[in-house]
Formats: C-alpha cells, sequence, structure tokens
C-alpha cells in the first residue's frame, strides 16, 4: 500500500503517467493491478466488444486496469474516477459493467470451470502425489481429489427486508453472501458456487446439496464413481447425496452422542483429512489478500454481481499465480503419516489404566530451570512431531494466556506423580475461562550431555491430552505442543516472540478485569440526592 501511496503522488504531475502501464516497473504495477505487466497484455487480449444498446462498447487499456485496481486495492468508484481522470462516478461504474461482462466472456469459461480442463489433465497437473496416496485406497489408479469449502463475502445493509433477514448470518453477526469454493489439492479452483444468502437455510450441507443439483449435469460428467471430496463437519448433511453418487468423502470425525473425547483413530483419521483441507482455507483468504476488493464491505450495486466477480478473481488465480505449494508433501511423508495414524496411544492407556485424571494432585507452578532432564528440541523436530506448524504458531498464545491468567510464565505440575520421564500437568482451556485440560506427557531422560539413546528412540516416546482430539499420535493437539513447545525449545530462546498485549494497557474494561481476567467484586454505592 505504501508503494500505492506514494505512486499517487506522481498524479499531480503527470495524470497520463498513471493509467500508462508501460510508464510503471512491474513493482509499480503490482501495486495497482494483481498481476505482471507481460500478464496484462494477455488478459487485454479476453476483453473482447461487449454489446450495449445494440452497440459494440470496446474496453480500452485505461479501463482494464482501472478495473484490476478496484479489485487489487477495493477503491471505492469516487476516488478511481479522479485517480484514472473518469468525467463521473457514474462512468466508473459502467466501465467497471463493461469490464466484468467483457471478462466474463471468455477468460472466465477457459479459466475456471469444469469445463475449462478435462478430468484427466485435471488429475495428472494438480492431484499431487502427496494427496493420491493419503486419501485414494488404490494409489495406482489415481482419482480427481477436490476440497470443497464456503467463504464470505460481507456486504451493505439492504432497504429490502427479505434480502436484509437472508443475508444475516447469527454465525458472524454481519450480513454477507457465501461464495462456495471446489479446490484442487494444489490450490487450483475447479469451481466457484454462488453466491448464496447465510440464514440458516442456507447451510453448508444444503449449498452442497443445491450446487449438485442446480449444476449436476456439469459436475455429474466431470466427476467419476469413486472420486474424492474432502470437507468440513458442516457437511456431514449432505454425506448421503455423495453416497448416492458414489463420491467418496473424508471428513473430520464426530463426537458420538454422550462421548467427549474422539478415540485415537478418529482423532488420526481427523488429522489426516485437515493435514490438505487448509489448502481451501489458504486459498479463500488469497481472494481477501490479492483481492482488497473481497475484504471490504461491498456496496449492493456490486454484490449482484458478485458471482462474476469472484469468478474473475479465481480465473486469474489459476492463469497467473502459482499453485500451493506444501512443504515436505512427498510420496514418503504420505506412507510414514498413514504409518503414524495406525500407532495406538500407550500413554492413554496407561493413563485409563491407573486413573490418573482422578489421582490427587499437589499443583504447583513449573519454574522454567524445573525439569533440567526435558530433553532440547528444535523446530524442525517439533514440526515433525506435530506434523506441521498450526499448533507450534498457537503455541505462544497458549503461553501467553497461561502468563495472563497466572501473572507468572509457568504451568501447574503435579509433584506428586514424581516419575522420571513421566509428567502430568494442567492448562487453561483456549474457549473456556475455567476451564481446565490435564496432558500427559512421556520422554526420553536427557543428561548434560543431551539425550540418552538418542540415536535410536525419539526424545518424545508419548503423550496424551483431555481435550477433544488429545488422543491422538498422529501430531499432538494444541496443549501438548505448547507444553513441549516451552519446555523443550522455548525456556532455552534468548528471545521468543509473544503476541502483542498493548492493547490490553491501551483500551478501556467496563468489567474492569484484572490482569488474570478476573472481575472484582467491587460494590457500588448508589447515592439517592
Amino acid at each position: 500500500m505504501s508503494a500505492f501511496l506514494n505512486q499517487l503522488r506522481h498524479v499531480a504531475v503527470a495524470k497520463a503517467k498513471f493509467i500508462d502501464e508501460n510508464s510503471l516497473n512491474d513493482e509499480e504495477f503490482q501495486c495497482i493491478a494483481p498481476i505482471t505487466k507481460q500478464q496484462f497484455q494477455d488478459l487485454l487480449t479476453y476483453c473482447d466488444p461487449v454489446l450495449q444498446n445494440g452497440r459494440h462498447r470496446y474496453i480500452r487499456r485505461k479501463d482494464l486496469l482501472m478495473f484490476l485496481c478496484k479489485l487489487r486495492q477495493g477503491l471505492s468508484d469516487e476516488f478511481l474516477k479522479v485517480i484514472f481522470d473518469y468525467g463521473s462516478r457514474q462512468n466508473v461504474s459502467t466501465v467497471i459493467d463493461y469490464v466484468r461482462r467483457a471478462l466474463a466472456q471468455r477468460f472466465v469459461s477457459e479459466n475456471i470451470g469444469p469445463r475449462s480442463i478435462t478430468r484427466q489433465d485435471f488429475i495428472a497437473r494438480h492431484v499431487t502425489e502427496f494427496c493420491n496416496i493419503l486419501y485414494n485406497p488404490q494409489p495406482n489408479e489415481p482419482k480427481a481429489i477436490v476440497v470443497i469449502d464456503s467463504t464470505y463475502a460481507y456486504i451493505h445493509k439492504s432497504s429490502h427486508f427479505r434480502v436484509l433477514r437472508q443475508s444475516y448470518s447469527v454465525h458472524k453477526h454481519r450480513h454477507l453472501l457465501k461464495p462456495t469454493l471446489v479446490v484442487a489439492p494444489d490450490g487450483f479452483i475447479l469451481q466457484i458456487f454462488g453466491p448464496y444468502f447465510s440464514d440458516s437455510r442456507n447451510n453448508d450441507a444444503e449449498i452442497l446439496r443445491h450446487d449438485f443439483e442446480t449444476d449436476g449435469n456439469a459436475l455429474r460428467e466431470w466427476f467419476q464413481r469413486n472420486n474424492i471430496v474432502l470437507v468440513d463437519r458442516g457437511y456431514r448433511d449432505a454425506i448421503p447425496l455423495l453416497q448416492l453418487l458414489g463420491i467418496q468423502y473424508e471428513m473430520p470425525a464426530l463426537l458420538g452422542a454422550g462421548q467427549r473425547q474422539l478415540t485415537t483413530e478418529d482423532a488420526n483419521a481427523s488429522r489426516i483429512v485437515t493435514k490438505s483441507r487448509w489448502i481451501v482455507e489458504s486459498r479463500n483468504g488469497h481472494f481477501r489478500s490479492v483481492f482488497k476488493f473481497f475484504a471490504n464491505t461491498l456496496c449492493l450495486q456490486h454484490a449482484k454481481n458478485i458471482d462474476e466477480f469472484y469468478r474473475i478473481a479465481g480465473a486469474i488465480l489459476n492463469r497467473y499465480h502459482p499453485m500451493i505449494h506444501m512443504e515436505g508433501a512427498t510420496a514418503q511423508a504420505a506412507q510414514e503419516i498413514l504409518e503414524r495414524s495406525r500407532i495406538p496411544n500407550a500413554v492413554q492407556a496407561r493413563v485409563e489404566v491407573d486413573n490418573l485424571t482422578k489421582r490427587n494432585a499437589q499443583w504447583r507452578r513449573l519454574n522454567h530451570r524445573d525439569i533440567p532432564e526435558f530433553p532440547l528440541l528444535d523446530l524442525e523436530y517439533l514440526r515433525h512431531l506435530t506434523l506441521g506448524v498450526y499448533q507450534i504458531n498457537l503455541a505462544p498464545s497458549y503461553i501467553q494466556d497461561k502468563v495472563l491468567r497466572d501473572n507468572d510464565e509457568e504451568f501447574q505440575l503435579d509433584e506428586h506423580l514424581n516419575e522420571a520421564g513421566f509428567l502430568r500437568i494442567r492448562v487453561y482451556s483456549r474457549f473456556r475461562n475455567a476451564g481446565r485440560h490435564q496432558i500427559f506427557i512421556l520422554f526420553r531422560v536427557a543428561d548434560n550431555e543431551g539425550i540418552e539413546n538418542a540415536d535410536d528412540a525419539d526424545p518424545i516416546t508419548g503423550y496424551y491430552c483431555t481435550c477433544q482430539s488429545g488422543a491422538r499420535t498422529l501430531g499432538a493437539c494444541a496443549h501438548v505442543t505448547s507444553v513441549i513447545w516451552f519446555l523443550g525449545y522455548a525456556r532455552h530462546q534468548v528471545d521468543v516472540r509473544y503476541p502483542d498485549p498493548s492493547l490490553l494497557n491501551t483500551t478501556l474494561d467496563a468489567a474492569n478485569r484484572d490482569a488474570e481476567g478476573h472481575v472484582p467484586n467491587a460494590e457500588i454505592e448508589i447515592i439517592n440526592d
């Protein structure tokens, strides 16, 4: 944005320079448009004339650049009128409409949608070997694999009462529309459905049903039996439809009635699904980071054409932007994940047999100098242990939450469980103020010279947490990760970065909560005149 504002300073000197892409270097141009100068020349060839009132309206270079600037920076039409030297705001809105219609004619159809790519090309170019081994029970016969999820486009309130009701999301507490993305394992966008309203009758499952009904022929011709779809738990009511169509689905496991924790098998299977589901969430994020137009609250004039705006943006990502590469996602890594998912949780078995969660404990704050025998770990090992970086990135927040509550950088350790290489720790829940989870960690004792027998064994030999997904052996929950991260890595570092708490010091709290988040029992005396 700073480079974009610097470029605006030249407008007063020479307006023509601003609208002439040839006078801008590549860095300046990409502040204005979501593509390079060379890609701009290619995109211009797709701007076919638009028929309006019996006459053809031709798209100029200036018009396309203004449209791309609208998507890239999300600027108002009034501002675009000034910097691109249009006669009026209405003229800008009209040009945006023309360019949108022009790109929707050929550019969108050739770069997004089931008809833009054959199923065989999709499998060969966009189904990674990692995902094929991880989700395909017959990896020697590659199948199409897609990830489906909805995203959000915030809109202004409408004066139409029905639109007002149906566009209000109880979940987000805002008015919004929901496009749905169908994405390949490498981020290639196969299709964008919608947008849909966001009331309770437009949940993810109903949206998926409607997608297959309204665009059923194209989808059913493209998909074949036993193709694989990755979805989240919000699509659970659409599972019978997928089964009817012969589509194999992968979804994180659900808790049964009266069940408080997933089994090790279900928790591991859920982690396998989430290992690749983040791809669609990352692509959803690209719509807001690459195209700030979608990060803003859309006016109703543009909201009614949000479907074409999204498809144009998706086609730009497909054609001009790199696909998403998952670090370390190899065939060997996929095989290792499948093998680790079959390992039972021995620590959980011991905790349940000995009833350790109910055993009386003497809790005390863990000093960073305690447990010197805990092995020293590096980030590479932690990433391997947790099967990624998500839990590692959450660890500083969990540690900081503990700091704010206990006013010290310490966990609570059970002193009664006096066993070398075995810890019982409790930590606050991220979701409930008073909630605590118990964590059990089995580790290989280290001495001053390093880890004993480190050549033939892992330093962390087992772990278990009482949270919903804490029984898994494939990766670790954020609670276990935060403890291991602190004891094995963070406390040995000179400078560890935690989330910035300065807003707590500069923002007033009417509840007068203290540093630990507690409300003092203060009484207010009311004086009557």
